[in-house]
This record gives structure tokens, sequence and C-alpha cells, in this order.
């Protein structure tokens, strides 16, 4: 982040100075008191579990210059004082956005390329990023930073010498992803796919698609700086959804889809999937290229052509986009394969989280692999509501077309049994963990020399502890 005044801090986000002339500069912004650096504006955020008011004192003796708060402390440290350190913290990175983006000269605007969707996003964010990264000085937003605190916290990394910005926005309920589009409106907006991830709190397909659209077009936002943008120059958008049509029809500006339909503008024309990885093969049209991905599975194929088409909407070299996919790193417990030792087997770990459509994903990466036998350790995918039971039951049945074994991890993912046992799977193939406590002291003897293993569930099933 550029050094910025007090007083400069003030004005944008509608606070008042306390202990400060508004002369004093701050160098950076923080949230957690441990993380503090020196000449750091120390955000107090109030959450369910913790309220870091009670931590400015910590972040003062860090050597924080100044901290945003709600109410005054009794602190010898200069205070922002706001009425919601939250929104002010929204409002001062979308003000320091538009200060990046003001005209001076020799110095080119940087752009914004945010990523949404129900499911890929992570991975279609880092591949986007590691390929604007090939060709301009970029800040990607790291893990997880994708909701009203990590998006601020991503774009005040920016320095006048950044070209772009590459983010992720996820979303709970109607209105999160406009709320963060008035923070950071976007340049290029792509959306990977429209599925049954959080439909428990939205309801249906249909309000999750309506409520993913608000990146494509937004309203201005009342106190946020670039109220008069509404809607992306470029929306990138998936030709093989069901809802491909709705969201062309939400789209403004130009519309590039990306997919394996022959529709589609950055087309998959082929994918196989191996032990090394992906190889795809895509066109645009005009040029073919093959771009052998070091992940597996066709839906991460997919997020490959999504980076593809950003790099036609920027007028990025096919070949380097391919080569800088070629040499991606994948985020951490996507689809990594490790060694299992003993019993002497090969494990998939893709415990980062799970939805019904990104467990089916993976079991058909399961399904492509050969292997002398294919095992799939499967946890409860939460915040589907009303669908709870036909999502489990969904990914139950789809098991019996790619596994020999199922476990069954926690009570929540009983259904996921049933499903199978329902689609002609024998019982006898079919194990069943109170927990992930109980499952680690015994999934492993249930293994044999030479099998495959899927693991997949919601982050808070923590299938990973198993390893």
């Amino acid at each position: 982040m550029t050094p910025l005044s007090l007083r400069t801090l003030t004005e944008w986000t509608h606070g008042r100075l306390l202990n400060a002339t508004g002369d004093e500069t701050v160098t950076g912004v923080c949230t957690d008191s441990r993380k503090v650096r020196r000449g750091d504006l120390f955000v107090a955020l109030k959450g369910e579990r913790s309220d870091g008011h009670r931590f400015v004192a910590d972040a003062m003796n860090q050597g924080a210059k100044a901290a945003m708060v709600n109410r005054p402390m009794d602190l010898a440290l200069p205070q922002l004082v706001v009425a919601d350190t939250l929104r002010a913290l929204g409002d001062l990175a979308a003000h320091y956005l538009h200060h990046l983006r003001s005209p001076i000269a020799n110095r080119p605007s940087p752009i914004a390329v945010v990523v949404t969707g129900s499911s890929g996003k992570t991975t279609t964010k880092a591949m986007v990023g590691a390929v604007l990264q090939a060709v301009m000085p970029v800040v990607i937003a790291a893990e997880s930073y994708n909701n009203e605190i990590g998006v601020p916290l991503t774009i005040l990394q920016a320095e006048p010498q950044h070209r772009a910005l590459v983010l992720e926005f996820a979303m709970r309920k109607k209105g999160d992803i406009a709320y963060l589009c008035r923070i950071a409106p976007p340049d290029v907006a792509v959306i990977t796919n429209i599925g049954t991830a959080h439909i428990g709190l939205l309801g249906s397909k249909q309000a999750i698609a309506e409520a993913k659209a608000e990146i494509l077009n937004w309203d201005g936002g009342q106190g946020m700086v670039d109220a008069e943008r509404t809607f992306a120059s470029v929306a990138v958008l998936p030709a093989d959804d069901d809802f491909a049509e709705f969201l062309q029809g939400q789209a403004k500006g130009e519309v590039i889809t990306f997919g394996f339909s022959p529709d589609a503008d950055v087309r998959g024309l082929d994918c196989q999937v191996g032990w090394d990885g992906t190889l795809l093969t895509a066109t645009d049209g005009d040029r073919v290229v093959k771009v052998p991905l070091p992940v597996l599975g066709e839906h991460n194929a997919r997020n490959a052509l999504a980076a593809l088409a950003v790099a036609k909407a920027l007028g990025i070299d096919w070949d380097i986009a391919a080569e800088t996919l070629e040499n991606f790193v994948p985020p951490k417990m996507r689809l990594q394969r490790q060694r299992l030792e003993p019993p002497g087997c090969w494990v998939i770990n893709d415990a980062y989280n799970a939805n019904p459509d990104s467990v089916k994903a993976a079991l058909k990466v399961l399904k492509a692999l050969k292997a002398s036998r294919k095992v799939a350790v499967l946890g409860e995918m939460l915040e589907l509501g009303e669908y709870h039971q036909q999502g489990h039951r969904e990914v139950g049945e789809a098991v019996v077309e790619t596994a020999d074994l199922l476990m069954v991890v926690g009570e929540g993912a009983r259904a996921i049994a049933d499903g199978a046992l329902a689609k002609g799977m024998p019982a006898r193939h079919i194990v069943q963990f109170a927990d992930a406590d109980e499952a680690k002291g015994r999934w492993q003897a249930l293994l044999k020399p030479g099998d495959l293993v899927l693991l997949k569930a919601s982050r808070a099933v923590g299938l990973e502890r198993l390893l």
C-alpha cells in the first residue's frame, strides 16, 4: 500500500480522529493484531466469537501507527473512530482503488479481474492470476480472501506499479456480491458455474444464479466511489451451464463464453485425464493450443478454459497463457495426489470443501484413473438446506459408478450410504464412521496396496486429518 495520511483516511471513511493531527501516515492495513507490522493501521473488527477492540493495545505494542475503532479506546494511540469498522474497511479499499485508478501521467489504471461461481473459483482465480502475472505486475487474492474482509485487504496490498488485481468473490446471501462489486468494480467478471453450493442459504439454483449474476450487473451503491460504474466491461461465462442463457442475458458488456459446448467462444476440443494430469486441447476459432495441465479432471480443464478466455479478453498471447497453465501450481487440498505408506496406495486429497457438484466431478476423476481398487472416502456436505438428503443420496448413487469401496464419515453423510445401497452397491462394500476421529483410527486398516483413494467433504469435516 502507498503511504496515506490519517486525514485522508478520515475523509474516505467519514470518521473522526482522536490523538492525532491528521498528518500521521500509515503504510499498511491489518485486522490481526498478531500480524501487525510497524506503521500499520489496525482495524478492530467485531465478529461472532471475538472483538478486535480487545487487541488494540496488542496492536499498538506490535508497532501499529493507528487504529480504526467503533468506539474510543483509552490508549495513547492515534484512533480513527467510525460507525462500523467493517463498512469503513470497505470504504477505505474502494477509495484506495479509485485513488490508484485516478488519471496520473505515465501510469496505466489497474484493472480488476474478478472470479465467482459455485465451485472452482479458487482454482480458476489462481489460474487467471498465473496467466496475468506472466505478463504484468499483479496482486492475486490469497486463499479465502474472498469476502467483505479479504477483498478489501487484497486491494490495499496494491501499489502504483501493479497493473491488475485478481480477486475472488464469495457469497452466502443475495447482495453479497453486489456489495463487493461496489468496493472493487470488475473490469472482467468471470463466473465458473452455477451449482448447488449454498443452496440451503438461497433456496434454489435460480436464486444462486441471480445472486452470482450480481457480478455482471450491480447498482452503484450509496456512499461508494465508483457509483457511476454498474457493469463489467467483459463477462467471461460458462457455455455448458444450465444457466448459460440467463447469465448472458444479464451481461451488459462484451461476453466471452468458455466450455466444451460447440457454441463456446473458447472451446475445449479434447480432454484426457491421466495420472500425470489433464491434457486439454482448446481453440478460440483462430488457433489451437494443447495444454498439459498439472491438475486432474475435466472440471479443472474447464477452469483452464476460463483462464484462456480471460487471456483472450485482455489480448494476452495464448502461447504464453498455455505455457503458464502447464506450470500452474494448484491450491492445497484440491485433488492433490499423495502416497500413503502403509499400506502402499495413492490418495487424492480433495478435502478442502465439497458440494454435490464438486463431489461428482471428483468421482469422475476417480473413475478416469486406472487402479486395482478404487475407494471413496466421503463426508458431509454442508449448507444444502432442504436439498441435504437429496444431494447426499445423489452422490451415493454416483459412487456406485466409480468406486469399489465406500467409506462414509459422519452421521450427516449417512444419506450417501443410503444412495449407494439403493443404487445396488453391496452393503459389505460400505463402511460408516461416526466422525473423522473414529475414521482416523480405523480407515487405513481397510486399505490395500495399489488402492486409489479419494477424500472429499465440506471444510468443517476436516477430512484431511485422516492423513
